[in-house]
């Protein structure tokens, strides 16, 4: 049986190798790309010969394509893309540069669209190839978004990571539609992140499980996502957020 390949574009801080990691472990073919070559060369150190790791702008046409094709290239489809947009800087509303946020959030926006773009050409055309066989299968693709909390609560001065994340969630939802008679399913994940609760300590008295999600506990959901297993969902968001959206006001925490 041939490994499922899964295309990972975006590493983030640590999520990006985390979710390439444990789908290596679950014996798919990883490709991941990114467009901060720091972040390429640490986790192809990380990963070695785990995983093809590259270099890619991941807003252009061309930049997703090369992506796809290396993965065409090496493995010979694509089954599984992750999407981990990277988390606009803190920018309350009051001290927006439209300019500079026009800038941040058209190339999220679009790279999120041309990526579902291209990869619904993908597996048309994998399905042209396969004829018949491929209506047997319970899915042809899957997408999964992993985007910040923001884009579903919102912080008093993160209003350009609100809104960035907020259209992106929007792309992952009409995108569920469209593309379900295709065969591809469409999800995100929101997830409370430890950079937020580093840099705003009160946000342990608003997390019942007093935590950020771990990055391995992201990447676990992420492959949940994209198995047979979970083939009836799509549009859908699921929140690993410790409770706290579920908390009304706050938790006292011992000194």
């Amino acid at each position: 049986m041939e490994k499922p390949v899964t295309l990972i574009l975006g590493l983030g801080q640590l999520t990006g190798e985390a979710v390439a990691r444990r789908f290596c472990e679950a014996g798919h073919a990883v490709i991941a790309c990114d467009p901060q070559m720091k972040r390429v060369e640490r986790v192809s150190d990380s990963l070695r010969d785990r995983a093809i790791v590259q270099h890619e702008e991941l807003h252009t046409k061309i930049g997703i394509k090369n992506c796809l094709a290396a993965a065409i290239e090496a493995y010979g489809r694509v089954d599984h893309i992750v999407s981990v947009p990277p988390i606009p800087p803190r920018m309350p509303l009051t001290e927006l540069e439209i300019d500079e946020f026009e800038r941040l959030h058209m190339r999220s926006v679009r790279g999120a669209i041309l990526m579902l773009q291209m990869f619904e050409k993908h597996v048309a055309r994998r399905n042209e190839e396969d004829g018949e066989t491929s209506g047997r299968r319970p899915q042809m693709g899957t997408v999964t978004f992993v985007l910040s909390l923001s884009a579903r609560q919102i912080n008093a001065g993160d209003f350009a990571d609100a809104v960035v994340q907020h259209s992106i969630l929007g792309v992952m939802r009409a995108g569920a539609i469209d593309l379900a008679s295709k065969g591809i399913r469409s999800n995100a994940i929101c997830a409370l992140r430890p950079r937020a609760e580093s840099e705003e300590s009160w946000l342990k008295k608003r997390t019942p499980l007093g935590r950020a999600s771990l990055a391995d506990e992201i990447a676990e959901a992420v492959l949940y996502l994209s198995q047979p297993s979970s083939a009836i969902v799509t549009g859908e968001t699921l929140v690993m957020d410790g409770g706290r959206s579920k908390l009304s006001g706050v938790i006292e925490i011992d000194d």
